[in-house]
C-alpha cells in the first residue's frame, strides 16, 4: 500500500510541473519507507525531452545516496512510465515501480500518447522488475484533465519544442 505522505508528495509534484508549465507527471523513490527523491516533468520549459520525472527522479537519488540505493528502491509514478523511464528503472537496477493514472487514460483525454505499456516490457525482460498499477486515484487523473483540455496543451506532443512555449502563444509545432 503506497503511504499518504507519499501520495501528498507526487499531488504537490503534480500541481509543481503545472503551475510551471509542464504536464502533470510526478515520481518518487523510496527506500526502507523513506522518500529519498521526487521530481515532476520539466520537459517542456526546459526544452530536453529526457527531463521525465522518474528519469530525474533516478538522477537526484543517484546524485544525493549513490547508484547502489537504486537496488533498494521502489519508484512510484503518478503515471505509468513511458518505455525510456521503464528502461531507465531496469538499467539502473530498480525492482519495484507502482503506478496510478495508466497511459490508456491519459491518451483518451489528450487524444495521443500511446506507447508499449509497463507491464509489456516488463514481461520481455528478465530483470525481475515489478510493475504494479494502476491504482485509481481521482485527484492524479483529474490533474491530467485540466492540463491537457486547457491552453491548447494537447496540441504541443514534442516538448523540446516547447522551451519557448508560453500559453496562449500562436506558436504550433509543424
Amino acid at each position: 500500500m503506497i503511504s499518504n505522505e507519499v501520495i501528498s508528495i507526487i499531488l504537490q509534484c503534480q500541481q509543481s510541473a503545472i503551475a510551471t508549465g509542464n504536464p502533470p507527471f510526478a515520481a518518487v523513490l523510496i527506500v526502507d519507507d523513506l522518500v529519498i527523491s521526487s521530481c515532476y516533468n520539466k520537459s517542456r520549459t526546459s526544452g530536453n525531452p529526457l527531463k521525465h520525472a522518474e528519469m530525474s527522479a533516478i538522477q537526484s537519488a543517484i546524485k544525493n545516496h549513490g547508484s547502489e540505493i537504486l537496488l533498494k528502491a521502489h519508484l512510484i509514478s503518478s503515471n505509468e512510465p513511458c518505455p525510456m523511464c521503464i528502461g531507465a528503472c531496469i538499467w539502473s537496477g530498480i525492482r519495484k515501480v507502482t503506478y496510478f493514472v495508466s497511459q490508456e487514460q491519459v491518451a483518451a483525454i489528450r487524444g495521443w500518447g500511446k506507447f508499449m505499456s509497463a507491464h509489456t516490457i516488463a514481461a520481455v525482460d528478465d530483470s525481475g522488475i515489478y510493475i504494479n498499477g494502476p491504482i485509481e486515484h481521482e485527484g492524479m487523473r483529474k490533474m491530467h484533465q485540466d492540463f491537457w483540455t486547457a491552453d491548447r496543451n494537447s496540441e504541443y506532443r514534442h516538448s523540446i519544442h516547447l522551451s519557448d512555449y508560453k500559453p496562449n502563444s500562436t506558436f504550433l509545432p509543424k
